[in-house]
């Protein structure tokens, strides 16, 4: 038997595509049956037959969408197994990814848009053992971005910005980085959870704040992960 994905919706995200995906293989995994997939934005950055294959004609049963809610459902095949970057970046030991999400999360939930304290804080748990820091965004003006890059210049950490935005790839290349990483501290976006899930197993912070109102609202994705995840992508702080 054969299950597929034949569409991958619009305004799809990167993180959201790479879970989709995911889930995919790991419910053909569990079925013992193949899979493909439509060609999505950024697979290629991966090695191996990402598509699966689908002859013109053949019999296949369609894989609905579906997200984080998914992700600790089975996991009978690694992330790790999946994903292999065909050209994973050599990344110093002990850089810690630090990332922040603006742009949409304004209209969709903008409780997502996480405070300058947390992040502050969660420098504060790791910047005596970290090497360094990189700081990724797609909003350079959000002011949580603009007071950390403040901060770390005044205490004189090591730092790098992973800002080419203007090529618009320039998130494969971030995501590409943020994976080779020893910490990330993150934030609800796909797009950093996605990186957590591949290269270097991480140590991973996230917001106590949002975890846990995440937690209370039954937000199967943070209730899973708060109850401890997996092998693939599992907490190392609240902060």
């Amino acid at each position: 038997m054969l299950l597929g994905i034949t569409n991958m919706p619009g305004g799809c995200g990167f993180g959201n595509r790479f879970l989709y995906y995911y889930n995919l293989r790991q419910e053909a995994h569990k079925r013992g049956w193949s899979y493909f997939s439509v060609p999505w934005n950024g697979h290629n950055l991966f090695e191996g037959n990402m598509l699966g294959s689908y002859m013109p004609g053949a019999p296949y049963q369609n894989f609905p969408f579906c997200l984080g809610e998914k992700l600790y459902d089975y996991d009978g095949i690694s992330t790790r197994e999946v994903f292999k970057l065909k050209n994973p970046p050599q990344v110093q030991n002990g850089v810690c990814a630090i990332h922040f999400r603006g742009t949409d999360f304004h209209q969709w939930n903008p409780d997502s848009i996480l405070d300058s304290k947390y992040y502050l804080e969660s420098i504060e748990e790791v910047k005596d053992s970290a090497s360094g820091f990189i700081l990724f965004t797609d909003d350079q003006q959000l002011p949580s971005y603009q007071k950390v890059l403040a901060f770390i210049k005044d205490e004189k950490l090591s730092y790098l910005t992973g800002d080419n935005m203007a090529d618009r790839n320039y998130y494969m290349k971030d995501f590409s980085i943020m994976s080779e990483c020893d910490y990330i501290i993150s934030s609800p976006s796909t797009f950093g959870i996605a990186a957590g899930l591949i290269g270097k197993h991480k140590k991973i912070i996230h917001s106590k704040k949002w975890v846990l109102d995440r937690v209370s609202r039954e937000d199967k994705f943070w209730v899973d992960l708060h109850a401890g995840g997996n092998e693939d992508y599992s907490l190392w702080r609240l902060v």
